[in-house]
């Protein structure tokens, strides 16, 4: 065994460097109030009701802490169903990561967290971006069933099925 490997083996969770499941909410509360106040992705909490938003809050806590090494249980939809339908881009997943950026800056986080952390969610950059707005599909298809989804008229996201991209998009299993 080497030394790195018998460090990486005792070294505590991420979840526990991080503080644990309360300081992982209050961060988490914090990157959610600087993306409803970004410019490029703030709209996308617009019509979101106050009890929608806890939820999500909780679901993000309970995502992370869960992948982090905590004991949370995160009860919530798979990355591509959660995102599916959304219209979200390049410019909202940067959006996103300029917005985690200022909360690593607001919370003092050491650059080997940071990198830790954005190491984690850049693997699910497969499943939040990509998918056609779900309106933008309902409306160029006057006869579509909006009950049926997308794949009714022929729209699959992620388009491809083949299992390099099943790959590319962790399971949500601890």
């Amino acid at each position: 065994m080497t030394d790195q490997q018998a460090t990486t083996e005792q070294q505590p969770s991420l979840y526990t460097r991080l503080g644990g499941y309360d300081a992982i909410y209050q961060f988490a509360g914090a990157v959610l109030r600087k993306t409803m106040a970004h410019p490029a992705i703030g709209h996308i909490w617009a019509h979101m009701s106050e009890s929608t938003f806890q939820k999500e809050h909780i679901n993000f806590v309970d995502f992370l802490s869960q992948h982090w090494g905590g004991n949370a249980k995160y009860r919530g939809r798979d990355m591509v169903t959660a995102h599916r339908g959304m219209g979200l881009t390049e410019v909202h997943w940067q959006a996103t990561l300029d917005c985690l950026e200022e909360c690593y800056n607001d919370y003092n986080l050491p650059p080997e967290l940071r990198k830790e952390v954005n190491e984690f969610m850049v693997k699910f950059k497969p499943a939040v971006i990509g998918s056609p707005s779900y309106r933008d599909v309902v409306l160029a298809n006057p006869t579509m069933d909006p009950a049926k989804g997308m794949k009714s008229v022929g729209v699959v996201w992620p388009g491809r099925t083949d299992s390099a991209e099943q790959a590319a998009v962790p399971k949500l299993e601890p």
